[in-house]
């Protein structure tokens, strides 16, 4: 029988190599995210309607599959390991607000100091989405907003790498 099966356009299922030191997410099973901006992000990126592709991210994220993880303005950069000899590259960007914005949307946010007070003990405020739709912004981004690649040979994006 040959490598794949049945349908022939499908990939078998392939366990991914083990990382040493990978980044792994905070829960074991059960819910994902434990605080209302983590579920609400979540909430956004399930509307994707990405399919299985989510939950064998969260596989991966909770295997510690993610070898290391790059932050900026504007992007996220990671490599993820797959079940390939060498982990894939990942990138997720998104334009970022314009700066005449994000200055209303502070101006807004230090008028209120309850919205200080929590910032600066490490809270996010459960009505801050609020202050940026005033502001004609959306906290969190739509599928339209968000731009992904990744280097492995899965054509759907966002693929289980990227979810991770």
């Amino acid at each position: 029988m040959g490598r794949f099966r049945r349908y022939g356009d499908f990939y078998p299922k392939s366990e991914p190599k083990k990382v040493k030191g990978g980044i792994k997410a905070q829960t074991r099973k059960g819910a994902f995210a434990k605080t209302w901006w983590g579920k609400r992000w979540i909430e956004v990126i399930e509307s994707f309607e990405i399919g299985e592709r989510l939950g064998r991210g969260r596989s991966y994220a909770r295997k510690g599959q993610v070898v290391d993880l790059d932050i900026a303005k504007g992007r996220v950069g990671a490599r993820v390991q797959g079940s390939r000899s060498k982990p894939y590259n990942i990138l997720i960007e998104n334009d970022t607000f314009p700066e005449e914005q994000w200055q209303q949307v502070i101006t807004d946010l230090s008028g209120q100091p309850r919205f200080a007070a929590s910032l600066l003990s490490g809270e996010m405020p459960r009505d801050v989405e609020e202050i940026f739709h005033q502001a004609g912004l959306a906290l969190f981004p739509g599928e339209e907003e968000l731009r992904f690649d990744c280097s492995c040979p899965d054509s759907s994006s966002p693929c289980k790498h990227i979810a991770a």
